[in-house]
């Protein structure tokens, strides 16, 4: 079937059922190809495809969950036509309208508002969410872009979503930074503020920010591409010399991460290609050549390499350089994680000069991935998507799917005799109260909030709802444990409600008493243990929110309030 329109206002609004167990025509999810088309001169161009989730009959209504927009003034005056295998239903509901300025500002803050919805997490307004993408500050702002399929709530072509924030709390949702093109879809990438205009895409008196990024074809081929913004963020061109750095002949070649290489003095980037990293160089971000490689040797977990990130944090007067990889499966459990290695860069390439007889990780949660840094802060701050591959498009958050991690501030320091890293919570300082100290058994009032807690020996601290829902931490001499089992909802995935997805645990790093602090956000949960050297992230679906809290042991516990 087909729908021609004649474009008059700015967006199309294409409607989206997410609620495939509730699809009247048919509970199993069946995507249908939708193709956009723009008919002058008696001629037609395609101009994109996307799939869009129906069901596996002919279906007489297509409830909506949302609407997705696609942006058409460019086409104003002209003809689009929408083909596919779609019934009446949807195409009727296909409309073309502009954006009231009201409804712009009331989607512009939708953290907390939708069941499970985390409240101080960051989460798209509606579809799909992975990786963060060129994470840079500008003038007081830091920009938050990632991988982004708007027309479901599952795994797509993807773009690049964007949002803002000067506090990273509050985000305001900005419109898409980068569609799908004729190089492929805009897998994972990186930013820079080009604040001496090296690239030429700017002036001096107004920088560009520059996005380099993975173009990903739908036959496999990964190649990378930049594109520029000269207003800040807010408007994206792609570059007409697309591929910057072509394809070497191999799979996995991606997730550029650009940084300013201060030996050589131009930028540099870090991409994965399978199971170790290559280094590039460049003096314009255009024009690149290959300048060094790391791995797999000094790696103790096989596996393919994704979304790295080099930076340094100062400690003791020097740069240590930190390495940070993700893999999909890591062969050590099969899990979703992140590896860091530390060491140094001679301007060509790292070189782990502090080993590791084991890995070392970065969180030993389930729900923590593809974390990179922000370009051009002040501080080291990270942040990661807060979900796990083996379930999330199953997750039960209906018109969304997937969340930010909080970010982190990182620094160094030395656990008997080892540097290791660590990890704080940013942002919170403006909105965290001053904690208090609390009875055993006491009620939470509140659905975001923090706990610290100090011990010695052997301890439980529970978390509980009102229908016997409990998420539990144990804290023995020689690990800390996070127990999701009976924490709330788990039956939406196979993955999730086994044992396997529903324990994690961290090796302690240090002896005697221990302490930790505990963010909990709605559904997600951030705990830094011991200072910030361990981390566990997971995410729970209490289907009424927890209200208790309760431990045993030598221990005692304060409660703080995030009014945020």
């Amino acid at each position: 079937m087909e729908k021609e329109i004649y474009i008059k206002k700015g967006w199309l609004f294409i409607p989206v059922c997410a609620t495939y167990g509730e699809l009247p025509f048919g509970g199993k999810k069946n995507n249908r190809m939708l193709e956009i088309f723009c008919r002058e001169n008696n001629s037609e161009t395609k101009l994109f495809e996307f799939q869009i989730p129906a069901g596996e009959a002919e279906d007489e209504t297509y409830p909506v969950s949302y609407y997705a927009r696609f942006p058409v003034k460019q086409f104003t005056d002209k003809t689009l036509i929408l083909r596919g295998d779609l019934g009446k239903a949807f195409f009727d509901r296909i409309r073309n309208e502009d954006v009231p300025e009201t409804e712009e500002k009331s989607l512009r803050a939708t953290q907390g508002e939708a069941f499970r919805r985390p409240s101080i997490h960051f989460t798209p307004q509606t579809g799909w969410m992975n990786d963060p993408n060129g994470m840079v500050y500008v003038d007081g702002v830091y920009h938050f872009f990632y991988q982004k399929y708007p027309y479901d709530t599952s795994w797509g072509p993807m773009h690049w979503g964007h949002a803002t924030s000067r506090d990273l709390i509050h985000w305001e949702h900005q419109p898409i930074a980068l569609y799908p093109d004729e190089l492929g879809f805009i897998f994972s990438g990186s930013a820079v503020y080009d604040t001496q205009n090296s690239s030429e895409y700017g002036t001096n008196e107004n920088p560009p920010i520059i996005a380099i990024y993975t173009s990903h074809h739908k036959d496999g081929l990964e190649q990378q591409s930049i594109a520029y913004s000269n207003d800040k963020g807010r408007h994206f061109e792609k570059s007409y010399l697309n591929p910057v750095i072509k394809n070497p002949g191999i799979s996995d070649f991606r997730d550029p991460k650009a940084f300013w290489n201060p030996v050589r003095r131009c930028w540099s980037l870090v991409l994965a290609a399978q199971d170790r990293v290559f280094f590039y160089a460049s003096q314009d971000m255009k024009n690149w050549e290959k300048t060094g490689e790391f791995g797999p040797e000094g790696n103790h977990v096989k596996g393919v390499w994704e979304c790295p990130d080099l930076f340094p944090i100062e400690y003791k007067g020097k740069n240590v350089w930190v390495l940070v990889v993700s893999m999909t499966k890591a062969s050590e459990d099969d899990h979703c994680k992140m590896q860091y290695f530390l060491g140094d860069f001679d301007g060509e390439k790292f070189l782990c000069t502090y080993p590791s007889d084991e890995p070392r990780w970065l969180d030993e949660g389930f729900d923590n991935y593809a974390a990179v840094t922000f370009q051009n802060a002040k501080d080291v701050l990270l942040m990661g998507w807060g979900m796990n591959w083996q379930y999330a498009a199953q997750t039960p958050t209906e018109e969304y799917c997937g969340q930010a991690t909080l970010a982190r501030k990182l620094s160094l320091t030395e656990v008997d005799g080892a540097l290791t890293l660590v990890a704080a919570p940013a942002g919170l300082e403006k909105f965290r109260h001053s904690s208090y100290p609390i009875e055993n058994h006491t009620t939470i009032r509140t659905e975001t909030f923090g706990l610290k807690v100090s011990g010695k020996g052997d301890a439980k601290i529970c978390l509980k709802n009102s229908v016997g829902q409990k998420l539990k931490i144990y804290v023995t001499d020689t690990k800390i444990t996070v127990d999701r089992t009976m924490a709330g909802y788990k039956e939406f995935s196979e993955h999730f409600m086994t044992e396997k997805y529903s324990i994690s645990t961290a090796a302690r790093k240090k002896d005697g008493a221990w302490n930790l602090e505990l963010v909990f956000d709605v559904s997600i949960l951030e705990l830094f243990a011991e200072d910030g050297v361990d981390a566990i992230s997971t995410v729970v679906y209490p289907e009424t929110p927890y209200d208790r809290v309760s431990w045993k042991g030598d221990l005692s516990v304060e409660l703080y309030e995030i009014d945020a």
